[in-house]
């Protein structure tokens, strides 16, 4: 298999994973699996498993019989149930603010890396002990560094006593006209003041008036608080997914 290319089928889809690769330091790839995996197609997914170190397999919908085989036939281990949520973008009003901002081409903000740095306490990299320890604590923010100056990534902003209280980022999908949160987070100093709510309803707003009709976003099932956010801002329950690490040589 080339490094570059991505195999797919009915049933799952296997491609290199670059930006985990060139951070980690390990050859990494993804594999999605979308439907009952039979017998060939696991002989498949594991035959291309051989090209790389470190392969993140995500089973969606945790579906029963995938789990089975990847625990009898592989050494991958579970490291997170992610859930995901769904929002149905309706007309909001009287929710923005003069201090509320969303911009493409963002420039590098150290504000907000350091607000990425702090707020961020679960994570299925946290759950794998083959990995550096320094290198999962790091890597939101090093999501959010790679996410500046970029036309695909959109940070909406709050300010507050002239400094970053908040951001969200999210990425659009105008195919199929949605769009999805990759992070949200608050400082410390400002939490408990409804700025993530408010983050959540500006840009339910940019969607409205963009057309775009959904927002999604996934979370880990233990990040309670996280949950109970989203259900709060109007977000329901769509699946969950079960992922696991497999370290192919370990």
């Amino acid at each position: 298999m080339n490094n570059n290319q991505i195999e797919y089928n009915d049933n799952f889809e296997f491609f290199p994973l670059e930006w985990d690769t060139n951070y980690f330091g390990v050859n990494s790839a993804k594999v999605i699996l979308k439907d009952i995996i039979d017998e060939k197609n696991q002989h498949q997914i594991l035959k291309l498993c051989r090209y790389f170190e470190f392969v993140t397999i995500l089973n969606n919908n945790n579906i029963n019989e995938n789990n089975l085989w990847i625990t009898y036939n592989t050494k991958a281990f579970l490291v997170d149930i992610n859930v995901q949520f769904i929002k149905n973008v309706k007309e909001t009003k009287d929710i923005m603010e003069d201090n509320i901002y969303i911009l493409n081409y963002y420039p590098k903000q150290n504000e907000i890396l350091e607000v990425a740095r702090s707020s961020f306490k679960y994570s299925r990299f946290f759950n794998d002990p083959y990995l550096e320890t320094e290198k999962a604590k790091n890597i939101y923010s090093y999501w959010v560094e790679c996410s500046f100056n970029r036309e695909d990534k959109y940070f909406v902003t709050i300010e507050r006593d002239k400094q970053i209280a908040g951001f969200l980022l999210f990425s659009k999908d105008k195919r199929n006209k949605n769009a999805t949160i990759e992070l949200i987070a608050v400082c410390e100093k400002f939490r408990g003041q409804s700025i993530g709510k408010k983050l959540v309803y500006a840009l339910e707003d940019y969607c409205y008036n963009n057309k775009l009709s959904k927002i999604l976003v996934g979370t880990q099932v233990n990040n309670i608080n996280a949950v109970r956010f989203y259900n709060s801002c109007g977000f329901l329950y769509k699946n969950c997914n079960s992922i696991y690490h497999y370290w192919v040589n370990r």
